[in-house]
């Protein structure tokens, strides 16, 4: 396993090299060991952005990294567990049944069955990218993305599931809807801005839908 580092900007670090299992692990000591200066991480699908009060070289990235102990020993934070209700009404239900060679009714019992893992937050604020879709429903995305997809709008792409925080343009296969706001921009005006009031799910948190008429 090759660790890469590369500077980004003044006070910035980009981390590859050690798949996705070794960055949720990275992400766990950051929490409880961060390097000097640390302020913040950005996760990607398979690396992380590292981001610090005020400019670092490589060097003490490299040495932090050496000081820790193995990264595969270090515990996972398990996040939050959340249900959201979905009403399976979506546009693209009876197309992907019919690539699965399934009933819609057995699309939903499979999108239903399992416990999602928020593997990262991206695409847009508050969108987000889903582990643990049955292989059964992995398809590839529209080859031409719809000109809106409403906010709600519970989709599938590729092998991933998601959700759109927002209104917006969007190729992936949309199953359904949940009125669960994902994005609550009235708390980003508080003096002290908490994360976790202006995004419903964070990477880490585990995600189950629930069927609803």
């Amino acid at each position: 396993m090759e660790i890469k580092l590369k500077i980004y900007g003044e006070s910035a670090c980009f981390v590859s090299g050690g798949g996705r299992q070794w960055c949720d692990q990275l992400e766990a000591a950051l929490t409880t060991r961060p390097p000097s200066d640390f302020l913040e991480s950005v996760r990607g699908h398979d690396n992380l952005l590292l981001i610090f009060n005020s400019p670092s070289g490589l060097d003490g990235i490299k040495q932090w990294l050496a000081r820790l102990p193995a990264v595969k020993s270090i515990p996972i934070a398990t996040g939050r567990k959340i249900k959201l209700a979905v009403r399976y009404n979506g546009p693209d239900l009876k197309q992907v049944a019919a690539w699965a060679g399934l009933s819609q009714s057995a699309v939903i019992d499979l999108h239903t069955a399992v416990e999602y893992r928020v593997r990262l937050i991206g695409f847009m604020p508050g969108f987000p990218y889903l582990d643990g879709l049955d292989p059964r429903l992995h398809f590839a995305r529209r080859a031409s993305p719809r000109n809106y997809i409403p906010a709600g709008s519970v989709a599938i792409g590729g092998a991933h599931a998601g959700i759109y925080s927002v209104g917006s343009p969007g190729g992936w296969h949309l199953l359904g809807q949940t009125q669960q706001p994902l994005l609550m921009l009235q708390h980003s005006q508080a003096a002290r801005i908490d994360p976790a009031k202006i995004f419903a799910l964070n990477p880490g948190d585990r995600v189950r839908f629930v069927p609803v008429d």
